[in-house]
């Protein structure tokens, strides 16, 4: 749910000013109030950034450990930025002398000092580039020269001579360096790189420092503009600070202490705020808050959309997969992911108990359609007896995709009651009657080939509905020029329902591929022999974990865009501000 919010304006004391934001600093439990152009610790700010770009480049490069010599914040940055100035042009010497070796390389060994002797006395030597198909028409009778690489479509050479060789194809322009010495050059700066990736390791041992000094150079940043755009009045002699909060202003202020000449006043948001959105819910639907904040924060004044969401795509999530075989992978898998991590943050206690939930859906949708592991069950299998959906048969098929379109038009209908219950929104009664005689109507058309008369009234009744109540208020022609608007909304709608086929689509491929790399590993162990049952243990493995793995994709791409785009369209606004507490993070951590 959303915690409703008071808007609390605090006026004190110039003098304590600094001291009485560093106790609500302290205290933790408050959004502050800004202007939109807030003034700025840029020192600050910019030094936050260094730190926080250094942290995550050394973090890249080594691991936490202990340095013999603790150094300051300031001075790793310092380091690190010296060392990356280095690695900068020592990459991009490389990459030059790389383009010299591609250069040198067609020409062999030589010597650039011995080129220059013979040039001294006299000797003309010319490199040629010739491409194949004319070099045995060139007249090189009577000149000296040596072909020093031959690829497929031309030749390169070297001529000596006392006077130029004209040969009809102007010569390269000299290497200034033989092919020996380039490699030379680029094994010593790499070789200098890798001292650098020993001086980084060692530098990341100060990542814990780094981490510290990060968090509380944040809180400072915090502070400073806190205290930077608190407001003014009577000749600076008072200060006003407003801020929003989750409790009751009598225990905010017995939480800061009575220390601070300080009044303050609580008021109720108005209906201009931009009021900031903070979540609470039970450890049951906590695990929804960070699914919809993949999408968009709700705004103060809707619901919280998370304990829907989460269900809802854990529904989706497991019906795509819908094996129960995978379904214990997925759980033996969050079990030891739990273990290994041993994180007792509220954002890795969310995050497994997601997990669990995903996959005791996957379990039973895969129970319930008789599937583990893609495996056909043999007539009498007491599995089979738990099982209803079957993905194996034309008829069960169409049983499921049914299924598939009925999720949907519960799902939308759902939001449309939301609407109606929120907003007063009655033109959600026509939706939603529409919905269910247009569902009506139609499998009565494809059933039985009838009419059903009641649900084509009530689905012309459902759309009058939509039309009267979404244009209710305004002038005849303005009401009469949104009914084409209102056509394309129609087609939206039952668009929307149609998109929750992608269910039975995806649930019919994930079984589909389960079953083909079972054919194969068998198909293999029944060829070969012995050993045959060692590749069918690796196509099992191999195809499995694909399968797996493409599955859980495919359920969180399209279990969440199902929630996100079909559903919220039509009960969602978002775009709500989340409630930033003003605390110590470096308290915290």
């Amino acid at each position: 749910m959303i915690t409703p919010m008071k808007k609390i304006t605090f006026v004190g004391l110039e003098a304590e000013k600094d001291r009485f934001i560093q106790r609500l600093q302290d205290v933790g439990v408050t959004h502050l109030i800004l202007p939109k152009e807030a003034a700025e610790a840029q020192d600050l700010a910019r030094e936050l950034q260094r730190t926080t770009e250094t942290r995550k480049i050394l973090a890249r490069k080594g691991t936490q450990g202990r340095p013999e010599k603790k150094l300051d914040h300031r001075e790793v940055c310092s380091k690190r930025e010296e060392m990356g100035q280095l690695e900068t042009r020592l990459l991009a010497e490389i990459v030059a002398l790389k383009k010299e070796r591609a250069l040198a390389e067609p020409w062999g060994e030589f010597s650039v000092e011995d080129l220059s002797a013979l040039q001294q006395k006299g000797v003309q030597v010319q490199f040629f580039r010739v491409p194949r198909k004319i070099f045995d028409s060139l007249a090189l009778e009577n000149v000296c020269y040596q072909v020093t690489q031959e690829s497929g479509s031309e030749i390169c050479l070297i001529t000596f001579s006392l006077e130029p060789v004209q040969l009809g194809i102007p010569p390269e322009r000299p290497p200034t360096k033989s092919f020996a010495e380039v490699e030379r050059e680029i094994a010593y700066k790499q070789a200098k790189l890798q001292e650098l990736d020993k001086e980084y390791a060692a530098l990341a041992e100060h990542l814990e420092g780094l981490e510290r000094a990060e968090t509380e150079l944040n809180d400072l940043l915090e502070y400073r503009r806190a205290v930077l755009n608190a407001r003014f009045e009577l000749d600076n002699r008072l200060f006003i600070l407003q801020c929003w909060s989750p409790v009751p202003a009598e225990e905010l202020i017995s939480k800061i202490g009575p220390s601070f000449v300080v009044h303050h006043y609580s008021e109720e948001p108005k209906a201009d705020d931009r009021v900031p959105v903070l979540l609470a819910n039970p450890p049951a639907f906590n695990s929804g808050e960070d699914l919809i904040r993949v999408y968009s924060c709700p705004n103060y004044r809707e619901f919280d959309p998370s304990p829907l969401v989460l269900y809802w795509f854990a529904l989706f999530f497991g019906m795509i997969i819908g094996d129960a075989g995978y379904g214990f992978v997925m759980l033996g898998l969050a079990l030891y992911l739990k273990k290994k991590v041993r994180s007792r943050s509220p954002f890795a206690i969310r995050f497994f108990r997601l997990m669990y939930i995903l996959s005791v859906s996957v379990i039973f949708f895969g129970v319930i359609s008789a599937s583990y592991f893609g495996i056909k069950l043999r007539a009498g299998n007491p599995l089979l007896n738990l099982g209803f959906l079957d993905f194996n048969s034309k008829e069960g098929q169409n049983e499921i995709m049914l299924l598939s379109i009925f999720l949907g038009m519960i799902h939308l209908t759902l939001a449309h009651a939301i609407k109606l219950v929120r907003q007063r929104a009655y033109s959600s009664i026509g939706w939603i009657l529409a919905i269910w005689s247009g569902y009506f109507l139609v499998s009565g058309l494809l059933g039985k080939g009838e009419k059903n008369t009641l649900a084509l009234t009530g689905f012309f009744v459902g759309l009058f509905l939509v039309f009267f109540f979404n244009s209710q208020g305004k002038p005849v022609l303005v009401r009469i020029a949104l009914v084409f608007p209102g056509l394309l909304d129609v087609s939206t709608l039952f668009a929307d329902i149609l998109s929750y086929l992608r269910l039975f689509a995806l649930g019919v491929a994930t079984v589909y591929m389960a079953q083909t790399f079972n054919m194969l590993a068998d198909s293999v162990s029944q060829s070969i022999p012995v050993v045959g049952y060692v590749f069918a243990g690796m196509i099992l493995f191999a195809g499995h974990s694909l399968n797996i793995a493409m599955g859980i994709m495919g359920g969180v791409i399209h279990g969440l865009r199902l929630n996100f785009l079909e559903w919220y369209r039509w009960c969602f606004e978002g775009e709500g501000v989340p409630f930033k507490p003003f605390q110590r993070i470096s308290e915290r951590r």
